[in-house]
């Protein structure tokens, strides 16, 4: 009887051509040989040997541990600039509410707004403006820029904020020209004529005030503003409910 002739040893391409085929095998044999992968794991932890035939993972490990830690340093610089923009935003608050408590009346208030509120924002502009049908008298001469109410309306596109590029009627309540403008009006349940009256701050940079941009900060300026112009009319006995 003749002997059966002894089998040689697949090829790497027949190997690899029978896991492509069956891909089940390969979760099949890791689950009843847990330790099959220990010896490939441990070469990884060695050098690559002369004739090549150890591939060493420490390289894709430590790109893959690089990568990790550049994406974690810009995340850490990005909640660095976040937390500092902040800082920066509050502190302008701060001056801004510091330069209207130290103003006596409604003409040094207005001259506050239109002169300083520009320096502290970094703006080129910075304008109260008040719907000329419910304008006190003495308005225009405080400093404040009269429009009938429907450009207002119109300039805030029916809103209570604009943010974004200074087109037609928005460029209207500009005294300059601005690449860039924020409109916010003052809170509504104030009296009149402060209910009826807008914050305008202008800039020179389109990238200043985007309709992306959060607005907490200018919500919060034209309360304060808000509040600071009802005080100064009531003491003038100028405001009404």
């Amino acid at each position: 009887m003749a002997s059966k002739p002894p089998s040689s040893p697949p090829t790497d391409l027949e190997i690899l051509t029978f896991l492509r085929q069956h891909p089940d095998r390969i979760a099949s044999l890791l689950a009843s040989h847990a330790d099959l992968l220990e010896p490939y794991l441990a070469a990884a932890k060695t050098d690559p040997t002369p004739d090549g035939n150890i591939v060493s993972l420490i390289p894709a490990l430590a790109l893959k541990a690089r990568a990790e830690a550049k994406h974690l340093n810009e995340q850490h610089k990005s909640l660095i600039h976040v937390a500092t923009e902040n800082m920066v935003n509050w502190t302008r608050l701060h001056h801004a509410t510091l330069a209207l408590l130290a103003n006596v009346d409604l003409a040094e208030m207005g001259q506050v707004i239109r002169d300083e509120f520009p320096t502290i924002f970094e703006v080129n502009q910075c304008q109260l403006v008040i719907a000329r049908e419910h304008a006190f008298e003495t308005a225009a001469a405080c400093h404040l820029r009269l429009f009938p109410s429907e450009v207002i309306t119109a300039a805030l596109g029916d809103d209570a904020l604009y943010l974004g590029a200074a087109h037609e009627p928005a460029a209207a309540l500009l005294s300059k020209p601005a690449a860039s403008l924020a409109i916010v009006r003052l809170p509504d349940r104030l009296p009149d004529p402060v209910s009826h009256c807008a914050l305008v701050l202008g800039s020179t940079n389109a990238e200043s005030f985007r309709p992306d941009l959060g607005s907490d900060l200018l919500v919060l300026l034209a309360e304060m503003v808000g509040v600071a112009l009802a005080a100064r009319l009531e003491s003038a006995g100028r405001c009404s409910d």
